[in-house]
């Protein structure tokens, strides 16, 4: 299933939704749109997700920060390509939490109180980590988990 992210700006015809620039990382260009077949800078808005579910269009509002929509983004897609109906703002029994959902949370809480460059490295190492596990929930996993990821490493990346 696929997720837009649009921008809701303020134009001289009105407020409007116009999609996101992407730069050469394929993150979001912050406060970058396109107005009219053109990029436009535009630092006042929201970022908005969009997608389809029983033929109807649903939108959500993320916020105005650049990098959290892109990781709402992330993480919407991963949740509906999974079937669930998990929201944003709900609570979780620590029990049954996510792998992917426990990577996005310490990701955040990393890219809020380190560099970019351990936040990256971090990144890296989950998503490896991601490719080498086919366990759903963090409770699953054991130590044989984690030396097939050593393995995995050391004979594959």
């Amino acid at each position: 299933m696929k997720v837009n992210i649009t921008k809701r700006i303020e134009t001289p015809e009105g407020r409007r939704y116009c999609p996101i620039i992407l730069g050469s990382d394929g993150r979001i260009k912050a406060n970058w749109v396109m107005v009219n077949g053109r990029p436009e800078k535009y630092p006042e808005g929201t970022y908005y997700l969009g997608w389809r579910a029983g033929g109807k269009r649903r939108r959500i509002a993320v916020g105005a920060d650049a990098a959290i929509a892109y990781r709402r983004l992330l993480r919407k897609q991963r949740e509906l390509n999974a079937g669930t109906k998990r929201s944003f703002h709900s609570t979780q029994n620590t029990s049954r939490l996510r792998i992917c959902s426990a990577v996005d949370d310490f990701l955040e809480d990393i890219q809020l109180s380190r560099q970019r460059k351990t936040w990256m490295g971090y990144q890296l190492s989950l998503r490896y980590f991601q490719e080498s596990c086919r366990k759903s929930f963090l409770y699953e996993i054991e130590r044989k988990d984690l030396l097939r990821f050593a393995s995995f490493l050391r004979d594959i990346k």
